[in-house]
């Protein structure tokens, strides 16, 4: 394992030369206050962290960045603006502002020194009030102009601007109606003898984005760096307050022919992104440790999650506080794509070489131990490779059922290179097969039981998807009649078997629940639930069937059932409340069958505390239990697994589809030792912080070969 790599601390009277190549981030209150030292964070390798004195900071937010300059004001009133340069120190104080009060959008159109210079606040309404930075003037004033019937004759309604940023010396913004983004408008700012004209004009759509998950939403930063605009939309689910991120989308503006390009790719460049202050930092050549990252600072000031644009996954580390100590204060060392520690290469020719020393027998005996791809890459080393391992038939699963024998395996779709790779927990194994072409494209994995994943092949927002059957261990798919788009799905038992009935149900509209009879009949039956509540504030996840009747979560962890033992599907009551939280925090939820029993799990925030929780007899109450006896849980996004270990040091404990960022080993949860561990059970840890997710399509499924 690497060494670790912590942040060093050093208190500086002036900003160190470092910072003009490297991003930074200024650890600040609500307020900052005088005399205080204000923590600098740079992200470079390693990391470092600087104390410096902003100088007349008292009673300020930082609320941006533009042109090297910092722009203060005194939040929440915000009627009191300052601009601060950092490198030089030089410091501008506006006149104080007499308007209404209130969250504010600004822009510095050019660096103060410029002819023309501005700077600018927007509001959710129609209106712009700008400043004028002449040096010759002797005074600052504010001028305020409305700018609703341009936005009227540009989007054909009322709207304001949003998402002010700069880029190759013009302003650009984005058209806010509603909650909704609407299109680019170029801010044009012309300079008339001592007048400002401002004039807006519509420049090209905001990029769309594909549908990501029926319980996220997305949000978009919109920046200028130099001569080129970027457009990222970040999708999130907030699952009981938990913000977590589902998928990461960053476009660029061909300015050619003027339209947005995705990049596949970030190579070398970063982008920061600060929630709380809806701010967003592009870095075109960050360096190796760092490149290829979109980095996300949440809310509270705390949390860093680093998205891999390339690999799709998401990692959690904490921000150091100004009050820990130098070796508790560290940022995880962003590890290469290939997450191996040993970064030593051999040349095709130094390989084969080798080969050629190792008898074909013995050569033939190795192979017989590579699965998928692992034998397709192997195979295509050498002649002697070639020969050693000749081409076989993987239909029926091939070799790897042979090490699938101890646990269900973490199955990830790699949209990307089209290939399915397979990660054994317990011993941490990977295998690998090549994807379907059928499963190419935008896909929702909904649920996982019985050795088959029900899949969902996207057709585009909000549109019903084309459902099948898969099962990754002999390529089987099976496709299902279309259906409308629902919330959430189960089924009862193998799509081979003649029991099989897929149910699912929406609350889009009227509720209906959705059954389909795999083997009896040609297309989905649709019942309207009767006696429901209408309750419109509902959203349930985590669809089961148990005792032949329909079960599922909603918003706060309580249980509802649904009657499916008639002809007429039927919402019941409330069948249980939600465990009351004992430090009132929001949790996660998640419901799963366990042999003759309904299981709760309940997480807080990043995995802080974990509870397991079973239907009372009464089936009335949730009861608390200490221990899962020879039983381990598996749990994702959408549907969770609930078996007994086939191995008893598997027994008793919760497996999560992340991995722990430095050993890239399963990350599970002992309900014996209420703490997290990776096969390496010696060494553990408290919550999620030093661990990383997929993006790409996953879950838990048990081998089937039938």
């Amino acid at each position: 394992m690497e060494q670790k790599k912590h942040i060093c601390a050093s208190i500086c009277d002036g900003l160190p030369t470092l910072f003009a190549n490297h991003p930074w981030w200024v650890h600040h209150y609500q307020m900052l206050r005088n005399n205080e030292d204000h923590i600098i964070y740079t992200m470079r390798e390693p990391p470092s962290q600087h104390r410096y004195q902003i100088p007349s900071s008292h009673g300020k937010c930082i609320q941006g960045c533009f042109h090297g300059w910092v722009i203060l004001s005194n939040h929440p009133y915000n009627d009191m603006w300052s601009l601060w340069n950092p490198v030089t120190s030089k410091i501008i104080r506006l006149p104080r502002l007499i308007s209404e009060k209130g969250d504010r959008e600004c822009c510095l159109s050019s660096p103060p020194d410029y002819h023309g210079s501005i700077f600018m606040l927007t509001t959710k309404k129609p209106t712009i009030v700008f400043c004028r930075l002449d040096r010759r003037r002797k005074r600052y004033k504010w001028v305020e102009m409305s700018y609703a019937k341009q936005m009227r004759s540009i989007v054909g309604c009322d709207g304001f601007l949003d998402n002010l940023t700069c880029c190759n010396g013009k302003v650009y913004a984005l058209s806010c109606i509603g909650n909704r983004l609407r299109c680019v408008i170029l801010v044009d700012i012309e300079v008339k003898g001592t007048e400002i004209v401002i004039s807006l004009s519509w420049y090209l759509k905001h990029p769309t984005t594909f549908y990501m998950d029926g319980h996220s939403y997305t949000i978009g930063f919109f920046k200028g760096c130099c001569s080129e605009l970027f457009f990222v939309k970040l999708g999130v689910i907030d699952d009981a307050g938990e913000k977590t991120v589902c998928g990461v989308y960053v476009y660029k503006l061909d300015t050619k022919n003027i339209r947005w390009e995705r990049m596949e790719d970030l190579k070398g460049a970063a982008i920061f992104l600060d929630l709380s202050q809806h701010s967003m930092f592009y870095s075109p050549a960050i360096g190796s440790e760092l490149g290829g990252y979109v980095h996300l600072l949440d809310k509270s000031g705390k949390v860093i999650q680093s998205y891999d644009y390339k690999n799709k996954t998401v990692a959690l580390s904490i921000m150091p506080t100004p009050y820990a100590s130098s070796a508790e204060c560290r940022l995880r060392q962003e590890e290469d794509s290939t997450n191996n520690s040993n970064n030593t290469t051999i040349e095709g020719e130094n390989m084969e070489s080798r080969l050629l020393n190792i008898p074909f027998d013995v050569l033939k005996t190795i192979m017989e131990f590579c699965v998928g791809v692992e034998y397709l890459n192997f195979r295509a080393v050498c002649k002697k490779c070639h020969l050693a391992a000749p081409m076989i038939r993987w239909s029926k699963g091939g070799r790897l059922q042979t090490y699938s024998l101890v646990s269900p395996l973490l199955m990830v779709l790699d949209q990307d290179r089209r290939v399915t790779s397979f990660t054994d927990p317990m011993f941490g194994d990977r295998y690998f097969i090549k994807t379907p072409r059928e499963l190419i494209g935008d896909v929702q994995i909904h649920c996982s039981m019985y050795g088959w994943l029900l899949i969902e092949r996207l057709k585009g927002p909000l549109l019903a998807g084309q459902l099948m059957f898969f099962n990754p261990f002999t390529s089987d798919i099976r496709e299902l009649p279309d259906a409308p788009r629902l919330d959430t799905y189960c089924f009862s038992a193998p799509p081979t078997s003649s029991e099989c009935m897929v149910v699912g149900f929406t609350t889009r509209g009227e509720w209906h629940v959705f059954v389909y009879f795999v083997a009896r009949e040609p297309s989905w039956r649709s019942f309207r639930l009767l006696n429901f509540s209408g309750d419109s504030s509902r959203s349930f996840r985590f669809a089961t069937l148990y005792a032949r009747n329909l079960y599922a979560l909603y918003n706060n962890g309580g249980l509802d059932f649904i009657d499916t033992d008639n002809e007429h599907y039927t919402w019941r009551k409330v069948l249980a409340k939600g465990p009351n939280s004992s430090d009132g925090s929001l949790k996660q939820n998640f419901l799963m069958k366990c042999d003759q029993q309904l299981l709760l799990v309940t997480m807080s925030e990043f995995g802080g505390r974990v509870d397991v929780f079973k239907l009372n007899n009464d089936s009335t109450e949730w009861e608390k239990t200490e221990n899962l006896g020879k039983y381990a849980i598996y749990i994702y996004g959408k549907s969770c697994l609930c078996m007994e270990a086939k191995m008893p040091t598997m027994a008793n404990k919760i497996y999560f589809p992340r991995v722990h960022s430095d050993n890239w080993k399963i990350v599970f949860y002992s309900l014996e030792t209420r703490r997290y561990h990776t096969s390496n059970i010696e060494e553990s840890f408290v919550n999620f912080m030093g661990t990383t997710y997929h993006l790409n399509p996953h879950a838990w499924i048990e081998p089937s070969w039938s």
